[in-house]
């Protein structure tokens, strides 16, 4: 099987080599491959260029200390000093995972275009999406949801196992750190789910999303602790 020839696994194969959550041989083998394939380059740009305007949407967070002996322990390198300007965007989680997938995944280009380019220029419609992390600290969920539209298109990245009976809840964090409930997630690895209102009234309020295990059919109103997953949610226009 040819597995280039596939355009859908191509996507998936691309947005995880973007996001960093391909790695060791897979991530290889996929370069060796995306060098010679001209629809593999296209389709890796395609998530660069949809997931490097949230990095300007995000703000400047200083990272802690234990965070940074786990980067250099990683990459084998020590921070120099001053701090560069993008270590100012990774720190613990859930902010930390976020920055430190797209960083470490290998998109530091993406980020310098991102600081250099005006968000006007993005290609994308305006839209809130948030990237958020499981509890290793790894990339878990992309959630994204026209501006003024009432659906949110949700793809897993690293799946959990759910007990039996049970589903997975999303939640809107407010600056003040209040939960409020937008409903279960339908199974699948790319799915999408309908909200009460239009994103910019459902999204505008958060700064955070995250999603935590609930008993099926259950109507929540406050989350079940810890959260499986979570991060920043950011909007997509000036």
């Amino acid at each position: 099987m040819n597995w280039y020839r596939h355009p859908e696994l191509v996507d998936q194969l691309a947005s995880s080599y973007v996001l960093g959550t391909l790695q060791g041989g897979a991530r290889r083998r996929f370069e060796s491959v995306m060098a010679g394939d001209a629809a593999m380059r296209q389709a890796v740009q395609d998530w660069t260029d949809r997931l490097s305007p949230l990095l300007t949407t995000l703000p400047p967070v200083e990272p802690s200390p234990d965070l940074w002996a786990a980067i250099e322990a990683r990459t084998g390198t020590a921070p120099p000093a001053p701090l560069p300007w993008w270590k100012r965007w990774l720190a613990p989680l859930p902010v930390g995972a976020l920055a430190m997938g797209l960083f470490i995944g290998g998109v530091a280009p993406v980020i310098w275009r991102a600081q250099t380019t005006p968000v006007s220029t993005a290609q994308l419609p305006q839209s809130y999406v948030g990237v958020l992390a499981n509890a290793q600290g790894k990339p878990g969920l992309i959630v994204s949801s026209l501006r003024h539209g009432r659906t949110v298109d949700i793809k897993q990245i690293s799946p959990v196992t759910l007990p039996a009976g049970h589903g997975l809840h999303l939640w809107r964090i407010d600056k003040d750190g209040q939960a409020a409930p937008l409903g279960f997630i339908p199974e699948g690895k790319f799915v999408s789910m309908s909200i009460a209102d239009t994103a910019e009234k459902v999204f505008f309020p958060a700064v955070e999303l995250a999603v935590s295990v609930e008993p099926a059919g259950s109507a929540p109103t406050a989350p079940a602790l810890p959260y499986v997953y979570r991060g920043l949610c950011g909007k997509l226009w000036k």
